[in-house]
């Protein structure tokens, strides 16, 4: 897919006061995407968060949740998982731990406060590399399989 064709914004009407919201951005990626796990979103007439169910696309005038169920309907329970925030912490959790006990091992032979300093700091980096593997590799991987699309700003 070419990258001029992926959309940069998209407006979504809130139903209760009938204003509009353009979204642009990360929170239009994760909005867009039918496996985000997402349940609400903003609205800037009201300044305040409602369900998604509260919303439409401007340009199709469907509902955010039936677009949610339209385009997620062949998604198996594990792939919702997959995509899910409760396995994202999951992911950073066992990352934060395989991280420390490689930074502890690696520096086992160092001084108490190098250990110290290090064994934390290669946890934090487990957590950005799991970080990493959910959002590039697992998540992209599901979207694809499920939505049929690399990029869910696509989507109508």
């Amino acid at each position: 897919m070419d990258p001029q064709d992926i959309p940069e914004s998209r407006t979504y009407r809130h139903l209760q006061c009938d204003q509009e919201t353009n979204v642009s951005g990360q929170p239009f990626e994760v909005i867009s995407n039918p496996l985000s796990d997402m349940t609400r979103t903003w609205c800037n007439h009201c300044d305040s968060f409602f369900p998604l169910s509260d919303y439409e696309w401007a340009d199709t005038g469907e509902n955010i949740t039936e677009y949610y169920s339209r385009h997620s309907a062949s998604a198996t329970q594990l792939q919702r998982f997959l995509c899910s925030k409760r396995f994202l912490i999951i992911l950073v959790v066992v990352g934060f731990i395989l991280g420390a006990v490689a930074g502890f091992l690696l520096f086992r032979n160092d001084a108490l406060w190098l250990k110290i300093v290090m064994t934390p700091a290669c946890g934090f980096f487990g957590v950005f590399g799991a970080a990493a593997v959910y959002v590039s590799v697992i998540c992209n991987m599901v979207v694809r399989k499920v939505c049929g699309v690399s990029d869910t700003r696509v989507l109508k």
